[in-house]
């Protein structure tokens, strides 16, 4: 696996007119070295590899990268060590994170190097999933999908949002996930008008709208996934506010298929809400892909370029906010097939009003 991520990336260089690359960023370095401690760099070159760590990474780096790479201790020089492979690979143009490299370590690595430099993004090579990051994926989204499940009985009036986060929270490490996607939303009331209301020690009322937008890690690989529920009975304005937002999601959901372009699958989305002149209060992109990062390729958004294609796994989160009065957002994980989508979050979407 690892040896042909490297040879992907290698063909990549050679498109670019670059032949090495220097890899800084956790998520990118772990991909292609399948290395996760906590500190190292990757120099590679067309026909050699170098991993560079310090002392307390080096056996651990051996184990997990030895068969590609050569393991190095840069002994508190990481930036010179980097700079000496460059030059022991005699490596004219060495591509680099341009998302991710800071300003002074490329000053560190650039001062003295007799190479170019060529900044880049390798982000897209992550975009197609392999069978095993599809099957971590599954496993992370399980796990949310089960955290949730048992999480509805202790949705009630009286609690609080930072409880609610912190019982979700619990639920998924209990059930195996090594850590939260990110910072679990739970935004409750006149607060679910924010697309991103972090946990906050507002008290849940009957009649809530409450959005929870929340996932888990399996072997690197995170799970997304929204669901907005009501404490207690739903009012006719809100059922029809939660239903046309699911019919959005299900229109979107029913697009995703090999070849279809990012960008179409926003419009179409997009121009569902116009005809029901709701357009305005959907502010964000439609979804994005996950993996080692909980954002990464591809993007839905009318900035998109490109088409989906198979094996890719993107989110679909359309959402509604009206500002002090409630929103709603529901979104699943996806992955795209050659003729339509494995829908990964099983938690169902149809309203829920919880008694």
């Amino acid at each position: 696996m690892i040896e042909q991520r490297i040879a992907r990336l290698r063909a990549f260089l050679q498109e670019h007119d670059a032949d090495g690359v220097i890899i800084v960023q956790p998520e990118n370095l772990r991909y292609f070295s399948a290395f996760t401690g906590g500190e190292g760099a990757l120099v590679i070159g067309l026909d050699q590899a170098v991993l560079w760590t310090d002392s307390r990474y080096t056996e651990q780096a051996a184990n997990q990268s030895g068969a590609w790479y050569d393991i190095k201790n840069h002994h508190n020089a990481l930036s010179a060590s980097i700079r000496s492979s460059l030059s022991d690979m005699e490596i004219g143009v060495a591509a680099y994170e341009e998302n991710f490299l800071t300003h002074f370590m490329y000053e560190n690595i650039s001062d003295g190097a007799l190479c170019g430099f060529l900044p880049c993004d390798l982000t897209s090579l992550r975009a197609v999933k392999e069978p095993y990051e599809l099957k971590a994926t599954r496993k992370a989204s399980n796990i949310a999908d089960r955290a949730f499940a048992d999480l509805l009985p202790y949705i009630k009036p009286g609690v609080t949002e930072k409880e609610l986060a912190a019982r979700l929270e619990s639920n998924m490490l209990l059930l195996g996930s090594e850590e939260k996607s990110f910072t679990t939303i739970v935004a409750s009331g006149k607060r679910s008008a924010m697309p991103h209301g972090t946990a906050s020690p507002k008290v849940v009322e009957a009649g809530d709208f409450v959005t929870f937008d929340f996932g888990a890690v399996w072997e690197g690989y995170h799970s997304d996934i929204t669901r907005t529920v009501v404490v207690g009975k739903a009012s006719q304005a809100q059922k029809d506010f939660y239903n046309l937002i699911l019919e959005g999601q299900k229109l979107g959901v029913s697009l995703i298929k090999a070849g279809v372009s990012r960008r179409e699958v926003d419009f179409a989305v997009r121009n569902y809400f116009a005809r029901y002149h709701v357009s305005q209060y959907f502010t964000h992109s439609l979804g994005h892909g996950t993996g080692l990062e909980i954002h990464e390729q591809p993007v839905l958004s009318p900035r998109s370029t490109g088409v989906l294609e198979e094996n890719m796994i993107v989110t679909v989160e359309p959402g509604l906010y009206i500002e002090g009065k409630f929103g709603v957002r529901i979104e699943d994980s996806v992955a795209v097939t050659a003729n339509g989508c494995e829908i990964l979050t099983k938690t169902p979407k149809d309203l829920m009003e919880l008694l």
